[in-house]
């Protein structure tokens, strides 16, 4: 997740030496924040993670992301928004289904054969460079994502068999990775645990998929994330005990 980490230091920080500013109406603020939101979405759909005319490398799409710049659209009932979104991230998926086949056969062993974490916004090419890509949190954000849309907002994302059957091998893929006890690099991207973030995300995303679609899921991979997530709540990670990642469970278990 790419949100700026605002570090203070004791005493070189007083709030009340900010200067005072105009009280914005919260009509206004989510006008203002959805026209910035509404900027970083290309043509194909996806959100970038910033300007598209940056230079800091964050013009690009990632999975996690896009999640949660659709959350806003959900929201406030602009489903047509996010269902573009979703489509193309089931483009990126079947264009890169062959690689899901491989993980699904044999579990990955390097880095590089586990779904990768971000996209050309404009051919849904992976890009290769060395990143933290085991991120499992977001193949359950999206699962989630589909499962939210189709089965409580009544729109439709699985619109066809190639759809279903693509959705069908990320529910297998999390289940041959074993994500419950499978170490992943997490909402930060950093080194490589089990954080309890990712885990509650796929247990979410596949028990959406479970209640709302017609998809098979294996109750198995519910029981087994779940059972993990008992044994590490009210921890992030076994080296991290208070994170905020553990405040994106609030989206799937309010």
């Amino acid at each position: 997740m790419h949100t700026s980490r605002l570090l203070t230091k004791k005493n070189n920080f007083r709030c009340d030496s900010l200067p005072a500013k105009k009280k914005v109406s919260h009509s206004k603020l989510m006008k203002q924040h959805l026209k910035v939101l509404r900027s970083l979405q290309y043509k194909s759909g996806l959100f970038s993670a910033s300007a598209h005319n940056g230079h800091t490398g964050y013009d690009k799409s990632w999975l996690r992301d896009n999640f949660y710049e659709c959350l806003p659209f959900m929201i406030i009932g602009d489903y047509e928004t996010s269902r573009k979104t979703y489509r193309s991230l089931l483009s990126i998926f079947l264009k890169h289904e062959d690689k899901i086949d491989q993980a699904i056969t044999a579990k990955p062993k390097h880095t590089h054969q586990y779904i990768h974490a971000r996209y050309n916004p404009h051919t849904f090419n992976e890009y290769w460079e060395e990143w933290g890509n085991k991120q499992h949190d977001a193949i359950g954000e999206v699962l989630f994502g589909i499962g939210w849309l189709e089965g409580k907002c009544n729109i439709k994302i699985l619109e066809n068999e190639d759809d279903k059957r693509i959705v069908k091998k990320l529910v297998d893929y999390l289940g041959a990775i074993m994500y419950w006890h499978d170490p992943d690099n997490g909402v930060w991207e950093e080194e490589e645990e089990l954080h309890a973030s990712s885990i509650g995300a796929c247990v979410a995303g596949l028990t959406a998929i479970k209640k709302y679609t017609d998809i098979r899921v294996p109750q198995k991979y519910i029981k087994s994330g779940k059972s993990a997530l008992r044994h590490l709540l009210p921890r992030e990670s076994k080296k991290k005990f208070v994170d905020l990642a553990l405040l994106s469970l609030s989206h799937f278990f309010p």
